[in-house]
């Protein structure tokens, strides 16, 4: 294989090597974002269990403020019991009385149904409050193993870069132009091997002849079919 060839398919192997592992880095937000969705739905129920306690905490002190309401009333009913003159007046002062304790356990009942759904909220919220807790050290930890990982191969594409800085240098300008040409145009392709008379760029057939040529690693030969620059890799014996 002549050096120019050469330098070129290392080249391409360093860019790719590169793109590779750029793109694991544009990747992580990503992968941040599809590991938070269980956080995200232990939060929202949280939240919807939270504003149901809240609710029902209003409810109940609401319901406690009319107990002491009907309380009074209750009281200031029984005090006018001594200035009633007639059976009749009594009576129905006594039907009063009996309604308003009626209206009084009713609500003494909706205290109690609803203390017991706070017990119930409460506990729920706790189970939540540590689900939650559970999550978000989940996701801390992938995090800072995201960020280790960033950083490592920040590292190793710093180092591959400074290898293709070296390797630039010495190659032959016309054919690095052309290399950074196709590189742009072919996604990040520029160089690809021919193998069994097949284009590994574009998986097209490649002329008989030409493959010949090929094997040879001579010259800078193209696909036809895509414009890559090809080459052969012998099999190892």
């Amino acid at each position: 294989m002549t050096e120019d060839l050469k330098l070129l398919v290392e080249i391409q192997a360093i860019d790719a090597a590169i793109l590779e592992k750029t793109d694991i880095i544009e990747t992580i937000p990503e992968k941040v974002s599809s590991v938070e969705h269980p956080l995200r739905e232990a939060q929202s129920a949280y939240d919807r269990v939270k504003q149901a306690f809240d609710a029902l905490m209003k409810k109940k002190r609401q319901k406690e403020q009319l107990l002491d309401e009907i309380s009074e009333r209750i009281k200031r009913l029984k005090a006018r019991i001594p200035e009633i003159k007639t059976n009749k007046e009594y009576q129905a002062h006594l039907k009063e009385i009996e309604s308003v304790e009626k209206e009084q356990r009713t609500v003494e009942d909706e205290v109690l149904a609803a203390m017991e759904s706070l017990d119930a909220a409460q506990k729920e919220l706790k189970e939540l409050e540590a689900r939650v807790r559970s999550e978000s050290g989940k996701i801390d930890s992938f995090k800072e193993k995201l960020q280790e990982d960033a950083a490592r191969i920040t590292k190793e594409v710093d180092e591959l870069r400074r290898r293709r800085e070296v390797s630039v240098k010495t190659a032959d300008r016309v054919m690095y132009d052309l290399y950074m040409k196709l590189l742009d145009s072919k996604r990040g392709l520029a160089v690809v091997e021919a193998r069994d008379e097949v284009c590994q760029g574009c998986n097209m057939n490649i002329p008989p002849q030409l493959f010949v040529e090929i094997k040879k690693n001579e010259r800078i030969v193209q696909c036809p079919q895509c414009s890559r620059i090809l080459y052969w890799k012998a099999e190892k014996a």
